[in-house]
């Protein structure tokens, strides 16, 4: 893995951690559609930089033999 690669990497994984926290942030009883709406887009965030930090895991091709 490339030093870009592994900052990128970084980067994602402190982006996960904020995320993580703000979903353990306590909320209301009830959450609101606002709540949920916010909820939903994390969670697809969350998913997103989990497909990003695989492929910048995953073992690259070598382009010259």
């Amino acid at each position: 893995m490339s030093a870009k690669s592994s900052e990128a990497m970084m980067d994602l994984l402190k982006e996960l951690v904020l995320l993580k926290q703000l979903d353990k942030q306590p909320g209301t009883e009830a959450p609101s559609n606002l709540e949920i709406s916010e909820f939903e887009l994390r969670k697809n965030r969350r998913l997103e930089i989990t497909d990003k930090i695989k492929a910048l895991a995953a073992p690259q091709p070598k382009l010259f033999g």
